[in-house]
């Protein structure tokens, strides 16, 4: 069931942000939902907008590149994109460095089912240009949050998030290919996404909540990826969102 409709939001270029810390599910969750409905949606990613692998921020602490603060990426680049889908305008090109193909963890059943939810309400879909937007740093900036019509955050406590990391192989840069150093995670990952997102959250205290007022304000679902939630669960409160909100 849709739940009730909570805000609106004009036709024409919808951006919905699909943000939280790396491993927390947004890339996946979104990949799933536009693969479902190509048609009607297009996805972009964040990670696009690095720097070039030479101009990546070392932490002085370390002597490791930061891949996690805002520093390692190209923010001037990236809201002007997001400003020109907003206007109409023909997007600048961006080469993106993510893999092609999208290998969907759902089964038959539950495609279906989100499918059903999908096919029942297409028409709030029409005369709009819905645009997917992945990323791991898109709400450490009032002005970049407000460009998002919809958003959603995802998120889960140290240790789970840590796991799904140190299980990653790498990442595609702009100029080869990344490979998190020895304790990476807890020097680098964690402490930059406390920096950054801190404000967000009941007491800056990023175990907690986000803080109610701001989901409010910036229309935003928050998302809890621990162990025991599922992908199925995930896309389809995701989608329910998106669609109340359409």
């Amino acid at each position: 069931m849709v739940n009730h409709q909570e805000h609106e939001v004009s036709n024409g270029v919808v951006l919905i942000a699909f943000g939280g810390p790396s491993s927390s599910g947004k890339t996946t969750v979104a990949r799933t939902i536009q693969s479902l409905i190509p048609q009607k949606t297009k996805l972009i990613h964040l990670d696009d907008f690095y720097l070039t692998d030479s101009k990546i921020p070392i932490d002085s602490k370390t002597g490791y590149q930061n891949w996690d603060c805002p520093e390692a990426l190209d923010f001037k680049k990236f809201k002007k994109y997001l400003v020109g889908l907003k206007n109409g305008e023909e997007p600048i090109s961006v080469e993106s460095i993510q893999p092609k193909d999208t290998d969907l963890k759902l089964n038959e059943e539950e495609s279906s089912q989100i499918r059903h939810v999908i096919d029942s309400n297409l028409k709030k879909f029409d005369n709009k240009k819905i645009v997917f937007v992945d990323g791991f740093m898109l709400f450490h900036d009032p002005s970049i949050i407000k460009l998002f019509d919809i958003s959603l955050f995802f998120h889960a406590t140290f240790d789970t998030l840590k796991t799904r990391r140190d299980a990653r192989k790498g990442y595609n840069t702009a100029e080869g290919f990344w490979v998190d150093p020895p304790n990476y995670f807890k020097s680098i990952v964690w402490p930059a996404y406390e920096e950054s997102h801190k404000h967000l959250f009941i007491d800056d205290d990023i175990n907690k909540n986000l803080k109610p007022d701001l989901l409010k304000t910036y229309k935003i679902k928050e998302l809890n990826n621990g162990e025991s939630q599922n992908l199925f669960s995930l896309v389809t409160n995701a989608l329910n969102f998106i669609i109340d909100n359409l």
